[in-house]
């Protein structure tokens, strides 16, 4: 098969590798779309910690179940099945999985194969079945929508608030869209015109243009001087962090959602905290919970996925798709390996 493997910085290289053979609680899967996520991007582009090469990375997919294993042939799952895979393999027994946290377990194994490649390999308990309705392409949406829906499960957002999303880029759409959803009035803040478009094509119901104007400053005078009841900052770095605390309204939320690579140092006053009684939450990844709501929002198009892909590549152009999120062109970078 041809699988797509990290050696380096920008170094990405489709290989001819072997066929994988599924293990007995395993499924050989033909995959159809992989989408391309910023931590994704953060290994091609060298940033990752403690990165073992060659890797393949890829977690957002999907396909067709080719093979099944011993124990699958008594599963609820056959061969010709449309699959999507849950790449966080957890043990459910150890003190995180049992406190609930199981985006934290202490166990977790890698047993999923990379996307970017023909082939893929799954162990039985992490694979959903593709409703009807849902494409190969939206179906792939599942977990970084799960990462969505596992962020606002820390976030409050009551009806009629006010909510601001820094960063219209795939992800801040996600959460404009599930944020609505919750019954939020929602302000956008970006730089990118084409991104604040596609937001008030969403739903958005006010944008800032924080490239020509103070963010902050406009914020303020969209909420008659108060400040926003939550803020979710989608994208990471100094200036984004330090946008989404002094938007804030007193007991105000503010979610760091986006990771900030390479790290930084936010200088913060505490008394902009403690005076206004913010609640700063972070989110990290989610929990097969949160992978199974996902899927049911794009099964009945609560959350619109599709619109966001502006590039689609084979296998062989992977390298472009990478180069194309990395330069923040478009949106969603979607690679399709079988057609």
């Amino acid at each position: 098969m041809k699988a797509a493997q990290i050696y380096g910085e920008r170094d990405l290289r489709v290989d001819t590798l072997a066929d994988p053979k599924p293990a007995s609680d395993e499924a050989l899967i033909r995959i159809q779309a992989c989408g391309v996520c910023p931590s994704d991007v953060k290994s091609y582009l060298g940033k990752a910690v403690e990165q073992v090469l060659p890797r393949m990375p890829g977690h957002e997919w999907s396909g067709t179940v080719l093979a099944l294993g011993e124990e699958g042939k008594n599963s609820q799952f056959k061969v010709g099945d449309r699959v999507v895979v849950d790449w966080r393999y957890v043990c459910g027994h150890c003190h995180q999985c049992h406190r609930g946290a199981f985006n934290y377990c202490e166990n977790r194994r890698k047993r999923v194969r990379g996307g970017f490649a023909e082939i893929g390999i799954a162990p039985l308990t992490q694979l959903r079945v593709i409703p009807d309705r849902v494409s190969f392409e939206a179906a792939a949406f599942t977990e970084p929508l799960a990462c969505v829906i596992q962020a606002h499960s820390y976030t409050k957002i009551e009806l009629g608030d006010d909510v601001v999303i820094i960063g219209a880029g795939p992800m801040g759409l996600l959460h404009l869209q599930v944020a609505l959803r919750r019954g939020a009035r929602v302000i956008v803040s970006e730089q990118i015109a084409s991104r604040l478009e596609k937001a008030r094509e969403l739903g958005a119901h006010d944008v800032i243009d924080a490239s020509t104007t103070d963010p902050i400053a406009q914020v303020k005078e969209l909420t008659q001087g108060r400040g926003a009841n939550t803020v979710i900052v989608a994208i990471g770095g100094f200036e984004p962090t330090r946008q989404g605390l002094e938007m804030a309204a007193i007991n105000g939320w503010v979610n760091l959602f986006a990771g900030t690579y390479p790290r930084t140092e936010v200088p913060v006053d505490p008394n902009l905290i403690h005076y206004r009684q913010l609640r700063v939450t972070g989110s990290h990844d989610f929990t097969p919970h949160h992978f199974t709501a996902a899927l049911r929002l794009i099964e009945f198009g609560i959350v619109d996925v599709e619109s966001t892909i502006s590039h689609r590549f084979d296998l062989d152009d992977v390298r472009e798709a990478f180069e194309t999120t990395a330069g923040r062109f478009g949106l969603k970078s979607m690679v399709c390996p079988i057609h």
